[in-house]
C-alpha cells in the first residue's frame, strides 16, 4: 500500500532519510491476515485467562485444598519467579534469529505452559495438603517461567509488526473488540456446570476438567497460527548498540523512567479487580444461588463494550490517551463503590428477581468502560516503548515488558493470596450433594464477607488505577515532539547501516 502523506512539517535540513522515517509512521503495513493472526493469538489467551480464574474455586470445591495452602503456594511461587522475570527481558532483547527477536518465544514456551496449565485440573481428590502444596507450587512456577518469556514476547510483538502508531492503535481497538468474544465464551461455562451434570449424570468436576482441555487446545492452535503468520518490522538495535548500552546503563535508563513506574503502579492496582474476579463464582453460587446467574449477568454487562469501544480512537483524539484511561478507571471505581454500599439484596430476601436485576444493572455500569481500559492500557505501553527509545536511542521493550509483567504477576499473586486468606477468614466450607454436585452456603456472615471482597476490592483497585495514571507524562506536546524526534533517531540508524527500510 502506498505511503500516505504526513501532515508533520519536516525541515529540509533534516534530509530525505528523516522524511522517509516520518512517512513510515503513516504507511499501512498490516493485511487482514495479520489482523486475524494477532487477534486469534490473543483470543486464545483471553479465553484461557478468563476460564483459569475458576481454578481457585475448583481446587477448594473438588480437590479439597485449604485456602491457606493455596495462598502459601502462590506466595512461594511468586518469590521464586523473581529470578526468571529479571532475566527474561534481557535475554529477549538480545535475541537475534531468522524468525525474529520475539516470535520464537511464542512457540518454544508452549509445551511448558500446556503442562503447567492443564495438570491442576486433573489432580486426584485423595491428595494431602502437603502434596497439593507441592503440586500447585511446581505448576505455578513452571507456568510462570513459560509466561515470563511468552507474555513479554506477545506484548511487544504488537509494537514490532508496524511502526505506524495510528495503524497500531487501530489493531489494538480491533483486538480489544474481538477479545469481548474471548471473554464471553468462557462466561457460558457456568450454565454447562449447572445443567449438564444432571443431564449426563456426571459430577461437576468432570465438566471443569473437560472445559480446561477445550480451552488449552484453543490456545495451542491459535499460538501456532500466530507464530507462522506474524512478522516483525521495526528496526532493531544492532549488537554493538546493545553492547554500548550494557546492563548497568539499561537498568539506569529503565529505573529512572517515570512513565514506566506510573504504569507499573497502575498495573499493581489491578489486584483489586483480580481479587473480585477470584471470588466471582463464590458470589454467584452462594449469594445468588446459581453459577449460571453469572452467565446471565455476563450477557448484559458485556453489551456496553460493543458500543463504546468503536469510539475509543475518537475519544483519544479529543481527551488524550492518558486522560481517557484515567477517567474510565475512576468512573468504574465509583460505580463499584456505589454497588457495594447498596448491597446485593436491596429489595429484601423475598424479591430475588428484583435483586438479580439490580446486581446485573450495577455490574453493567461497573464494566461499561472495560474495553476502553484495555485499549488504553495497550496503547499506553506503546507510548512507553517509544519514550524509552526516544531517551536512550535503543528499544528495550522486552526488558521493560518483563518488569511490567512481573508487577502483573505480583498483582495476580496478591489477588490470589487475598482471595485465599479472605475465604479462609470467613471459614468457607464447600458443600456437595451425594452426586458430587455443588450446593450453596447460607451463613449470612459468610455471604456478607464474599460480597465485600467481590464488590469493594474492585472499587479500590479501579479508582487507584485512575489516580496513578494522572502522573503519566507522555502526553500532549511532549508526545508530539517525541514522535518527530524518533523519526530522526531511526533515520540515523538506517543511514549508519546503509540499509533501506
Amino acid at each position: 500500500m502506498a505511503a500516505e502523506k504526513t501532515a508533520v512539517p519536516v525541515p529540509e535540513a533534516d534530509g530525505e532519510a528523516v522524511r522517509r522515517q516520518v512517512d513510515q509512521q503513516h504507511k499501512m503495513y498490516l493485511s487482514p491476515k495479520h489482523y486475524v493472526a494477532y487477534i486469534l493469538s490473543g483470543m486464545g489467551d483471553t479465553m484461557w485467562n478468563t476460564f483459569s480464574k475458576k481454578l481457585f474455586f475448583f481446587a477448594t470445591q473438588f480437590l479439597g485444598i485449604n485456602a491457606t495452602t493455596w495462598g502459601y503456594a502462590e506466595t512461594v511461587s511468586m518469590i521464586a519467579d523473581t529470578v526468571d522475570n529479571a532475566i527474561s527481558g534481557l535475554i529477549i532483547d538480545r535475541t537475534r534469529t531468522r524468525w525474529g527477536r520475539v516470535r520464537p518465544y511464542i512457540i518454544l514456551t508452549l509445551p511448558f505452559w500446556v503442562g503447567a496449565s492443564f495438570i491442576p485440573w486433573t489432580l486426584p481428590t485423595s491428595m494431602s495438603q502437603s502434596s497439593l502444596f507441592i503440586a500447585f507450587l511446581l505448576c505455578n512456577y513452571i507456568g510462570s517461567i513459560a509466561n515470563s518469556f511468552y507474555n513479554t514476547s506477545y506484548q511487544i510483538i504488537l509494537f514490532n509488526i508496524t511502526p505506524n502508531p495510528i495503524e497500531r492503535n487501530r489493531l489494538i481497538a480491533t483486538d480489544a473488540y474481538a477479545d469481548l468474544v474471548g471473554v464471553w465464551l468462557p462466561s457460558l461455562f457456568p450454565v454447562i456446570v449447572d445443567f449438564l451434570p444432571n443431564i449426563l449424570k456426571v459430577g461437576s468436576r468432570s465438566i471443569y476438567t473437560g472445559g480446561a482441555a477445550v480451552f488449552v487446545c484453543c490456545v495451542i492452535a491459535f499460538r501456532i497460527y500466530g507464530f507462522f503468520s506474524l512478522k516483525e518490522r521495526m528496526p532493531l538495535a544492532t549488537r554493538d548498540d546493545m553492547k554500548q548500552m550494557g546492563l548497568i546503563k539499561t537498568f539506569k535508563t529503565i529505573g529512572t523512567c517515570r512513565p514506566m513506574w506510573v504504569l507499573l503502579i497502575k498495573n499493581f492496582f489491578a489486584v483489586g479487580k483480580s481479587t473480585g474476579t477470584m471470588v466471582e463464582d463464590f458470589f454467584w453460587l452462594n449469594c445468588m444461588g446459581r453459577l449460571s446467574y453469572g452467565t446471565i449477568a455476563g450477557l448484559f454487562t458485556g453489551l456496553p463494550s460493543y458500543f463504546v469501544l468503536p469510539l475509543a480512537p475518537k475519544l483519544t483524539k479529543k481527551f488524550g490517551l492518558r486522560n481517557l484511561a484515567a477517567g474510565s478507571y475512576m468512573f468504574c471505581g465509583a460505580c463499584y463503590f456505589v454497588m457495594w454500599l447498596v448491597g446485593y439484596k436491596p429489595f429484601g430476601e423475598d424479591h430475588f428477581i428484583l435483586n438479580l436485576i439490580w446486581v446485573i444493572i450495577a455490574l453493567t455500569f461497573c464494566g461499561s468502560l472495560n474495553s476502553i481500559q484495555r485499549y488504553c492500557s495497550t496503547a499506553l505501553n506503546g507510548d512507553l516503548y517509544d519514550y524509552v527509545e526516544w531517551k536512550s536511542g535503543v528499544r528495550n521493550e522486552a526488558t521493560i515488558t518483563a518488569a511490567m509483567e512481573y508487577f502483573k504477576l505480583l498483582s495476580n499473586a496478591a489477588a490470589k493470596m487475598i482471595s485465599a486468606f479472605a475465604v479462609a477468614a470467613i471459614h468457607y466450607v464447600p458443600l456437595l450433594n451425594a452426586n458430587g454436585v455443588q450446593i450453596p452456603q447460607t451463613d449470612p456472615s459468610m455471604l456478607a464477607g464474599i460480597w465485600t471482597v467481590f464488590a469493594l476490592a474492585p472499587a479500590i483497585g479501579r479508582f487507584m488505577k485512575g489516580v496513578s495514571l494522572l502522573f503519566f507524562n507522555v502526553h500532549g506536546k511532549t508526545r508530539d515532539t517525541m514522535m518527530y524526534e524518533l523519526a530522526k533517531i531511526r533515520a540515523a540508524k538506517v543511514l549508519d547501516s546503509e540499509t533501506a527500510e
